[in-house]
């Protein structure tokens, strides 16, 4: 059996529109083959066709197969290295050509220096998870009564460690066989004590304590994650429509039409920004004084309201949360005087106040704006918002 001209009689047959295809693998190696190697191709179609994923057999070879447009393979080459996953890439750099006219070496070699490069550091929420999921297990480990529920948490453990060593390395990882050889590769040493402690409980706790040691630590006290901002409402509801809370937000304008934003981060995801507001309190005498309140409470300011331009609502407990928002001119913003709650609790992380130029649409587009469908309303209306301001 030939890997390489039976590869090229399959696309020849299935894809004889192909641009390019490359044959990649283990199934390359005659030392690295085994009789269960599988036939893994990358081909690339014309851009108007569909791309997709498919296991066959061929002339009795397992064939896994990578099709796509040009830009569809870039595409998942981005999401896969974004993951710290090379897989695709991997394939295309190292891939013998097997058929079609275009010239892939560019490709190539962009792969290749991407494999190269390496992914580099990770993230510090990243390792904070392997960390805290690392020091979890080996307490589960440590105190674990039941023998089916220790051998699972010992696969799961060691597992976990490989990937934290990859991560706190800034190397590429890997699944399945590709954890081992990415391990291999990176450090021999360390993946022949990683192996060895499969089985072997006393080594398996020393292995990942070094490696939790050089990734910064073991982690669980402070270790902690926010839940996410929902702002996806489903389209079908049985939730009685009773309003069991209202909020009270500004699209609030400065002077030169600037819109008023506040910058939320907080540990365990990525900043994101909302308008100023917040809940109508039982004091308040109207949603437009609740307001108010939010207002001063949260910037030190003031504000002239024009007229609520948008509405927006979503389940909560046995009814609905109903969000009202107010197209609002700024008087004045003194942020020393803020003094609502949230400025008690370091633990919602911080409130930064910022604004973003309504005249220039791509000044918005870049940020993270809170609910989306807020955002791509006041895009969407931004000449409209800035008139009935009194902004032109």
């Amino acid at each position: 059996m030939d890997p390489i001209a039976d590869a090229a009689a399959l696309v020849a047959d299935r894809y004889p529109e192909a641009r390019w295809a490359l044959l990649a693998g283990s199934v390359l190696d005659p030392g690295a083959r085994t009789a269960g190697s599988d036939l893994d191709i990358v081909v690339c179609v014309p851009d108007d066709a569909v791309g997709h994923r498919d296991s066959v057999r061929w002339r009795g070879w397992p064939v896994e197969l990578f099709v796509n447009g040009e830009a569809g393979h870039r595409w998942f080459i981005e999401q896969e290295t974004a993951r710290r996953k090379p897989t695709l890439a991997r394939m295309i750099a190292t891939g013998v050509h097997v058929a079609g006219d275009a010239d892939v070496t560019a490709l190539k070699a962009e792969c290749q220096a991407l494999l190269d490069a390496g992914p580099g550091p990770a993230s510090d929420t990243a390792l904070e998870d392997g960390r805290y999921g690392v020091t979890d297990l080996l307490d589960d480990l440590a105190y674990a009564r039941d023998g089916g529920e220790a051998d699972v948490v010992r696969s799961v453990l060691w597992e976990r460690v490989g990937h934290l060593a990859l991560a706190a390395a800034g190397r590429w990882d890997g699944g399945g066989k590709w954890l081992l050889r990415e391990l291999r590769d990176w450090d021999p040493g360390y993946a022949a004590r990683w192996v060895a402690a499969r089985h072997d409980d006393r080594t398996m706790v020393a292995v990942a304590r070094a490696t939790l040691d050089a990734a910064g630590g073991p982690l669980f006290e402070g270790y902690l994650r926010q839940a996410p901002v929902v702002d996806e409402v489903p389209a079908v509801s049985t939730v009685p429509p009773v309003v069991v809370r209202r909020t009270a937000r500004a699209i609030l304008l400065d002077d030169a039409g600037r819109l008023v934003v506040i910058k939320r981060t907080v540990r365990g995801r990525a900043p994101y920004w909302v308008t100023p507001g917040g809940g109508v309190e039982r004091g308040d005498t109207s949603v437009e004084d609740g307001l108010h309140r939010e207002l001063f409470e949260e910037l030190g300011a003031t504000a002239k309201i024009v007229r609520q331009v948008f509405l927006a609502s979503q389940p909560k407990d046995t009814g609905i949360a109903v969000h009202h928002y107010f197209l609002t001119r700024l008087v004045s913003m003194d942020l020393g005087l803020r003094c609502g709650p949230e400025f008690q609790e370091p633990v919602r992380g911080t409130y930064d106040v910022e604004h973003v130029d309504l005249h220039d649409d791509g000044a918005l587009a870049h940020i993270d704006l809170v609910p989306a469908a807020l955002k791509a309303f006041v895009r969407t209306n931004r000449d409209a918002l800035l008139g009935e301001a009194g902004m032109y």
